[in-house]
């Protein structure tokens, strides 16, 4: 089952999903880019850019060292701020969703509902007219896996794909508004099987400060997979 985040959700949470916005985003841009929709690209881009922008200042914090008190009484407040925010943009991409997700089919002549993974053991029982032996099924072909992800996620993660963009379609937008919506509440932070592991990823991901923004913050952030694996 996807995370419903009946209660306010970790730093590592929001990292994750702004990461997951951010794939989702890029993808959605080349779709713009294809069809001539540069404008709306730029602005996809953009709003990719703020959110890993976001998330990656705590991050880069606590990579500093989190061994006195001190430090990480900063690395929280970072991680608050950063929540704060990552929480306002949120907000802004859900009114976006449905706008985004409709533009995207109508661009590629299709409706999300019928992108879906195909089965696993898809296909029809074959048998070798020689032998007489059954032959190994053929699988389905998902066709563009680009498109499938987009909309429904990663096969094993059906959750971060962004679906009608609608929030009672799940999927993505179900997601963070459910915790956009414990944002409100007075509950804890408590922690989740969505990457608790912060301090180790930035340790074992090595970044250095002196690259290029762009490339420091993608070895920082899309490249980490740090979310624990299984379906929806």
């Amino acid at each position: 089952m996807a995370q419903t985040y009946a209660q306010r959700a970790p730093f590592n949470d929001w990292w994750y999903w702004s990461e997951c916005l951010v794939k989702r985003f890029k993808t959605i841009a080349e779709i713009y880019k294809e069809n001539g929709e540069f404008d709306r690209a730029s602005q996809l881009d953009e709003q990719a850019r703020k959110l890993k922008d976001n998330c990656m200042a705590p991050v880069m914090e606590a990579r500093k060292g989190m061994n006195t008190d001190e430090q990480k009484a900063a690395v929280r407040k970072m991680e608050e701020e950063s929540i704060f925010n990552a929480a306002q943009m949120f907000r802004d991409i859900l009114t976006n969703f449905p706008f985004i997700s409709s533009a995207i089919q109508d661009f590629l002549y299709v409706a999300w509902e019928d992108t879906k993974w195909p089965e696993e053991d898809g296909g029809e029982d074959e048998y070798d007219e020689e032998t007489g032996l059954m032959k190994k099924k053929k699988k389905k072909s998902s066709g563009d896996t680009r498109i499938t992800e987009l909309f429904w996620g990663p096969r094993e993660r059906q959750d971060e794909g962004i679906r009608s963009g609608k929030v009672e379609d799940g999927g993505l937008p179900g997601l963070i508004f459910n915790m956009v919506t414990a944002e409100k509440t007075s509950s804890n932070r408590s922690p989740t099987d969505y990457g608790q592991v912060l301090q180790a990823a930035a340790t074992q991901q090595y970044i250095a400060t002196t690259q290029a923004v762009n490339q420091k913050w993608e070895k920082a952030g899309v490249k980490m997979n740090f979310k624990p694996g299984g379906g929806m």
